[in-house]
């Protein structure tokens, strides 16, 4: 009998403890829903019912390892009572609906009495007040090569242009030609700052902009490579304000106008330079050295403009461009467009024929790759001008024999040392265009050509 009085006792202490664990799981849910709603009525980051629930459901998740299921049930009850809670009727949600729609009809009515009302005053247009010119555009990053020789001027120039009023011309690929459209803008800006200068200086007198001439010229006729420290010296004293003696008389640049004729003066015949009779080694020693410190120089900082300017405008695949044929073209003005130039033939004056013309455009792009590559100014130390300028080339439609000469140059002049500086993309580029772009390109290209290129090709396998 004890025996089976200890087991019922045993029993029922079981059970009791089972119903004291309810009451205290209970006790505990509802002493945190207690707390969330005491919260949420203080706490300015709740958001309404919403937050509240997300909180509790969180309080349960805390509590499901030990909870049972009887009181996970109880919790679900609590949950379904706090949602009905801020549930509202349908009665109540078409209520509102009619009251928005019924304040919808009365504000349409009161804007139309004001706009009525405004009919008949006068409205005055508004004057958007012209933009300045932003300053010049930088086709690609300038490095820092060494800066020219400081020098005090006598009387100091204005380096900054006059505000213009103009904006930029919306530039359209369908009116130029075959260009990439990220290129054609660059190209565009570059050219507009090019013809504000020009403006500028336009307005100088014909004695005066042959006197200043006569002193660029001075200059630069004693320039070589011996005398290149002390004659740039010269120029930017020159340049800077300081007097200089010609045919016994001072001549000084005196305002901001004749400092931008002396650099498109500068320009011209640099390129005169290079451009007459062969590309020598001497030339590009002292003269590619000269335009990128000319180029970095700022006081000065617009000869790269206008340098770049006028050799894109002597040859067009420099930018690279591929000049459209416009409906109103003759044979003769779209040939003068891509590039050619008339020559003198005894008492007559002709365009050139494509020998000459390839052969004057093949000096013009060694030129713009030796600039390319001689990490300084104009452009960037990385090559990166380089290789976007030899991806639009790759990436445009071929044209007649050009393209063609446009990639062996480069590859002569910037080939080895892209292969250096990109090890791991250049040599797929050039599989490329043996394996892809030869094929599309021998079919407008002479066989002459074409053995020349594949000659070059060919280097970068041995």
């Amino acid at each position: 009998m004890d025996e089976i009085y200890e087991n019922k006792l045993i029993h029922y202490r079981r059970i009791e403890n089972i119903v004291k664990n309810f009451e205290e799981n209970e006790a505990k849910t509802n002493e945190n829903i207690e707390a969330i709603r005491r919260k949420s009525k203080s706490d300015n980051a709740s958001i309404g019912p919403a937050n509240d629930l997300l909180r509790y459901f969180y309080t349960l998740e805390q509590q499901y390892q030990s909870d049972d299921s009887e009181t996970r049930n109880k919790a679900a009850e609590s949950v379904v009572e706090l949602i009905n809670q801020f549930h509202q009727s349908d009665d109540v949600v078409e209520e509102e609906e009619e009251d928005e729609e019924e304040d919808e009809d009365d504000e349409e009515t009161n804007d139309d009495d004001q706009q009525s009302d405004q009919s008949n005053e006068l409205q005055q247009p508004k004057l958007t007040p012209p933009q300045n010119l932003p300053p010049p555009i930088v086709i690609s990053p300038s490095s820092t090569a060494a800066a020219p020789p400081s020098v005090q001027s006598a009387s100091p120039v204005k380096t900054q242009v006059s505000p213009l009023s103009h904006p930029h011309p919306t530039p359209s690929i369908d009116d130029i030609g075959d260009i990439k459209p990220d290129t054609l803008i660059e190209y565009k800006k570059l050219s507009f700052e090019a013809h504000q200068y020009e403006k500028l200086y336009s307005t100088i007198d014909l004695p005066r902009k042959k006197q200043l001439a006569s002193c660029i010229k001075n200059i630069m006729n004693k320039l070589r490579k011996e005398t290149f420290h002390t004659l740039t010296k010269e120029l930017f004293e020159f340049l800077n304000g300081q007097g200089k003696e010609v045919s016994n008389k001072i001549i000084r640049i005196s305002n901001n106008e004749e400092r931008l004729l002396c650099l498109s003066i500068l320009a011209t015949l640099i390129l005169a330079q290079l451009l007459g009779g062969d590309l020598t080694d001497i030339k590009t020693e002292i003269f590619l050295p000269l335009i990128g410190i000319l180029s970095q120089n700022q006081r000065h900082k617009e000869f790269r403009i206008i340098f770049l300017d006028r050799l894109h405008k002597k040859c067009p695949y420099t930018v690279p461009l591929y000049p459209k044929r416009q409906s109103t073209m003759n044979d003769k003005q779209y040939l003068e467009a891509i590039g050619y130039i008339e020559k003198q033939d005894g008492d007559q004056r002709r365009l050139e024929t494509e020998t000459e013309f390839l052969n004057r455009m093949n000096g013009l792009i060694r030129l713009f790759c030796k600039l390319l590559v001689s990490r300084g100014p104009p452009f960037d130390k990385d090559l990166a001008f380089a290789w976007k300028w030899f991806s639009d080339v790759l990436n445009l439609p071929p044209k007649s024999n050009i393209t063609s000469v446009l990639i062996r140059v480069f590859l002569e002049e910037a080939g080895k040392m892209m292969m250096n500086v990109y090890q791991t993309q250049f040599p797929k580029i050039i599989n490329a265009i043996q394996i892809q772009y030869l094929p599309r390109l021998e079919k407008q290209t002479s066989d002459d050509q074409m053995a020349r290129l594949r000659l070059t090709l060919d280097n970068f396998h041995k």
